[in-house]
């Protein structure tokens, strides 16, 4: 059970992944040897899984972003399996989920540009024999982005 000072620990690590049990102490007004216990129980206890910078995707020549609704051939273990399998591989696809309705999966992809993105959908993702249809959108702006989970339904 999560008490008010892990949830103030957890928001305050998702906004800073890198402070330490000092920095940490200094916010949450305990001992850093507190803070220290406290995280480490929080991540062997599995609620971090992941401490990650955030890159400037402008930066590092990331220019398109889309969403990418696809319907497969099939839903058998083994369609699904070999589908996983590739999307693992593409590095471009930062995330895909399996979805209820009228597509199977979404894919978020990220490239280099429009020629990149065009290579991708046509000559890789369309490629993949478990796939049957695709339809891109392309992300035009982003109005709200963050990594960060709310943390009011942990109690």
């Amino acid at each position: 059970m999560l008490d008010r000072f892990d949830v103030l620990i957890l928001e305050i690590w998702q906004q800073w992944g890198d402070i330490g049990p000092q920095g940490m102490s200094e916010k949450v007004h305990l001992s850093a040897s507190q803070c220290s216990r406290r995280m480490q129980r929080l991540r062997s206890e599995g609620y971090v899984q992941n401490i990650a910078a955030v890159l400037d995707a402008a930066k590092i020549g990331i220019g398109v972003h889309a969403y990418i609704l696809l319907t497969l051939h099939s839903h058998s273990a083994e369609c699904l399996s070999r589908f996983r399998q590739k999307i693992m591989e593409m590095n471009e696809v930062s995330e895909c989920q399996t979805l209820t309705g009228g597509s199977d999966v979404i894919l978020k992809v990220s490239t280099c540009n429009l020629a990149t993105f065009n290579h991708f959908l046509n000559h890789e993702l369309l490629s993949i024999p478990e796939v049957s249809t695709a339809h891109s959108s392309i992300v035009l702006d982003n109005i709200k982005r963050t990594t960060n989970f709310t943390l009011k339904y942990s109690n």
